[in-house]
């Protein structure tokens, strides 16, 4: 059994950030037992501490590209594997990253692992064409229908983080970063 969280971070903490936690007693048997909106780095480590979680990936790049503007090596990977990531060399991507870099930070003091994903490339890998249809293939229900964009980034982040922990996800790596993405779930 894992815990997990998926957390979809938002530049500032003035934007909404959507955060799933999720139970994972068995592949495919997920169950969420959180799915919000926070705004405060403080809310954001509270809830992953409180609900015991063990492992979170991060929709966000948790490195800066040496060279301090556009890509890494392995947003570059990823552009050559068939997806689509923004350059975090980018003024606003920067300041994403620099986020995502102090919750990393913390969560890696309290013992928690941290994965870097994207949720979209994710999404692209698994085969399924929608969250819904990842949802059916690994098992998972949610009890409200009606997400926000950032919740459901989050949902896919905390499926592609039970999926690292029974180490079953695809990563995409190079010597600057690994970006965290599923097997194929939807053919």
């Amino acid at each position: 059994m894992v815990i997990c969280a998926g957390i979809d971070l938002a530049a500032s903490e003035h934007r909404p950030t959507g955060i799933a936690i999720v139970n994972a007693p068995a592949l495919p048997k997920l169950v969420f037992l959180l799915i919000k909106e926070v705004y405060k780095d403080s809310e954001i480590i509270w809830l992953v501490k409180s609900h015991g979680v063990e492992s979170v990936a991060i929709d966000s790049p948790l490195s800066l590209p040496s060279s301090g503007q556009g890509y890494r090596r392995v947003d570059l990977e990823m552009i050559k594997s068939g997806f689509r990531v923004l350059p975090p060399g980018w003024n606003s991507m920067k300041k994403l990253t620099l986020r995502a870099i102090g919750i990393r930070k913390a969560l890696q003091d309290m013992n928690i692992n941290v994965v870097e994903t994207h949720p979209l490339s994710a999404l692209k890998s698994s085969g399924c064409r929608s969250l819904e249809e990842l949802l059916e293939a690994t098992g998972a229900r949610l009890q409200s229908s009606t997400l926000s964009k950032h919740e459901k980034d989050a949902v896919i982040a905390a499926v592609v983080c039970v999926y690292c922990a029974f180490k079953l996800c695809k990563s995409i790596c190079a010597e600057d970063g690994s970006i965290a993405l599923l097997p194929t779930l939807c053919h």
